[in-house]
């Protein structure tokens, strides 16, 4: 069965040049950064560029203010004006720039150095600075923070081996608490609203709420792609996706590897979970109801996609081309609802615009 593409439920598409490691979005814009260093920012209702700037790259993480949008890359973070795409600072730190937070009012960021002897990461550390880009202090952890999450006024950040599990931050200092089961965590959420979860790398999820820590297993695969609302939903690299207790314990086999999961629009005032993987050499995107776990519809897409962001209202994703894909809520149910001759007709005609910005490039 040919699958409709992703960009025929789209509003608009964007571009970064190398491949999308991160897109973000605030209620008025639409931030992309890429492994070749590409900075770009745009309106977000319209889809209007604002500004682009190129670094050395690679980037990797981002979060932002009311005014300023930071994000790292290499061994740097970088903060910029929003509005105008003015470089306010840049601060150069100890090894590889990895997650961003902004949490207390102060920028938070995680390094690490990669021990090419051992094959792995030997050590990292955590940085807080200020908003003019000033070091304030800066604390060593064993191994590496593989997730930087924030609820609250509390800074959490999913560590590797040796430490494995997952460590506090504050203006004291880091605090390692005990967590049953020392797994290596592969991924975490961004926190925010509701729970810190964290995926480890034999399939456990640990759920924090305030002080409350609760760890379960589920399958024995290492956890890929994790999110947040009302309940947590992971996927493993086996192809398996996983509701916790709340969403009802569901779990559906969709195949291949698990690259990204999201929550999304749906056709109704519930949130599905979109769920890009990769399947035999191609990209799949499964949209699936987040209360049971069923498959309510499969798009394909012409890249494999690494990152995805959403609101209430839209759903981007950023795949390994470059692309920034921008769905809408009420454009993707308008799509929907469309005949299947209309988006095969939508297809073809974002095919021969993806052929023309191709030919831009060149």
């Amino acid at each position: 069965m040919t699958l409709a593409g992703l960009e025929s439920y789209s509003s608009y598409v964007r571009e970064v040049d190398g491949e999308c490691v991160f897109v973000r979005l605030s209620n008025s814009f639409l931030f992309s950064g890429s492994k070749s260093g590409q900075i770009a920012c745009w309106g977000l209702s319209n889809g209007m560029e604002m500004w682009r700037l190129d670094f050395e790259g690679p980037c990797s993480d981002s979060d932002f203010s009311e005014d300023l949008f930071f994000f790292t890359e290499s061994e740097n973070i970088h903060a910029i004006r929003i509005d105008s795409g003015e470089l306010v600072w840049s601060t150069q730190l100890e090894g590889s720039s990895d997650f961003v937070r902004i949490s207390n009012g102060f920028v938070w960021v995680t390094t690490s150095v990669y021990n090419f002897e051992i094959q792995d990461y030997s050590e990292g550390s955590i940085w807080q600075i200020d908003f003019e880009g000033e070091v304030r202090n800066r604390w060593q952890i064993e191994g590496r923070a593989w997730s930087l999450s924030v609820q609250e006024n509390l800074l959490v950040m999913g560590l590797s081996r040796p430490k494995s599990g997952y460590a506090i931050v504050s203006e004291n200092g880091i605090n390692y608490p005990e967590l049953e089961g020392r797994h290596p965590v592969t991924i975490g959420n961004r926190g925010g609203v509701g729970a810190i979860v964290l995926g480890h790398s034999n399939g456990m999820v640990t759920e924090i709420i305030g002080h409350e820590v609760k760890s379960i297993s589920h399958l024995d695969a290492s956890v890929r792609a994790i999110d947040y609302f009302d309940g947590w939903v992971v996927g493993m690299d086996s192809g398996y996706v996983t509701s916790s207790e709340v969403l009802g314990s569901w779990s559906v086999n969709l195949g291949g590897i698990i690259d990204v999961l999201c929550f999304g629009p749906s056709l109704n005032d519930s949130k599905w979970v979109w769920t890009p993987s990769w399947r035999d050499g191609a990209a799949v995107v499964s949209v699936l109801d987040s209360k049971k776990g069923a498959v309510e519809l499969e798009i394909s897409h012409h890249s494999r996609i690494g990152c995805a962001f959403s609101n209430d209202r839209v759903i981007c994703f950023g795949d390994y081309s470059g692309c920034i894909t921008v769905i809408e809520r009420n454009v993707f149910r308008r799509r929907f609802s469309q005949p299947g001759e209309e988006i095969a007709d939508e297809d073809r005609s974002m095919e021969m615009r993806r052929k023309i910005r191709g030919l831009r490039r060149v």
